[in-house]
């Protein structure tokens, strides 16, 4: 009788962006590289620097890293000169063996609380660029106030909250006309095998055909600014949704 192979599993913890050293910088560079086309070590050594914290995703079996995601507080003014704050989400990469599990998203929701309980009265939002239909499926999936989705128009005050924010990041990369970032030349493309759409996919998922039709050009690198806002009720309902997907599997 042969036992069946155990699952890939991950566990997730999250470092001061200052405290990841040269060795595990390069595993870092080397899995983003490995499904990301036109990387460049530089820039992307700029880019962590850059950032506040550090996501990690590890094998619990042999410590290996598997994934991480960069994350950096940004301080903006929203409608009426009200102060509010934003978590940017930059370079992400999970190894393909362990796509699907929820690790990163619970780890990410408990950075989110963190925050905004540090102020419970101030708005609270992430702020989000996709090059990657997956990228933007972990965000309209979970949180239920997001921008841009297919079911409504963005309201003007979210809008103009997202122009905002992308400007203060990007700069003139971004486009609020049609609100996507372009890059002189590409930072990192998802590669051709890693992430395709099929029709089958845009067909069946009103998101991924969305996604796709407001970032066309994804493929070679271009941005979809995003943006979701983060309550204290946001973990119970993420919570409670997986306790459903379990029970209806069960």
């Amino acid at each position: 009788m042969t036992t069946a192979p155990q699952a890939l599993r991950l566990r997730a913890r999250t470092v001061p962006a200052a405290a990841v050293d040269e060795a595990l910088r390069e595993r870092m560079y080397l899995l983003f590289d490995r499904y990301y086309a036109d990387t460049d070590r530089g820039r992307f050594e700029q880019d962590l620097a850059a950032k506040d914290e550090v996501i990690l995703l590890e094998d619990p079996a042999d410590c290996t890293l598997q994934g991480f995601s960069t994350l950096k507080l940004e301080e903006l003014r929203g409608e009426g000169g009200r102060s509010c704050r934003a978590v940017y989400s930059g370079d992400t990469v999970v190894a393909r063996g362990y796509w699907g599990q929820k690790v990163l998203g619970v780890e990410f929701l408990k950075r989110l609380w963190v925050r905004k309980a540090q102020r419970p009265l101030e708005p609270l939002y992430w702020f989000l660029i996709s090059k990657g239909y997956k990228t933007y499926l972990l965000m309209a999936n979970n949180f239920p106030v997001h921008y841009p989705r297919y079911e409504r128009p963005t309201p003007p005050g979210v809008q103009r909250l997202l122009d905002g924010l992308a400007t203060q990041v990007f700069g003139a990369n971004y486009s609020a006309a049609d609100g996507l970032i372009r890059f002189p030349s590409a930072l990192g493309r998802v590669r051709e095998d890693v992430a395709p759409v099929t029709e089958v996919e845009r067909a069946a998922n009103p998101r991924i055909r969305f996604f796709v039709e407001r970032n066309p050009t994804w493929a070679e690198g271009t941005e979809l600014a995003c943006l979701a806002e983060m309550t204290f009720m946001l973990p119970l309902a993420y919570a409670t949704k997986g306790l459903l997907q379990r029970a209806r599997r069960g």
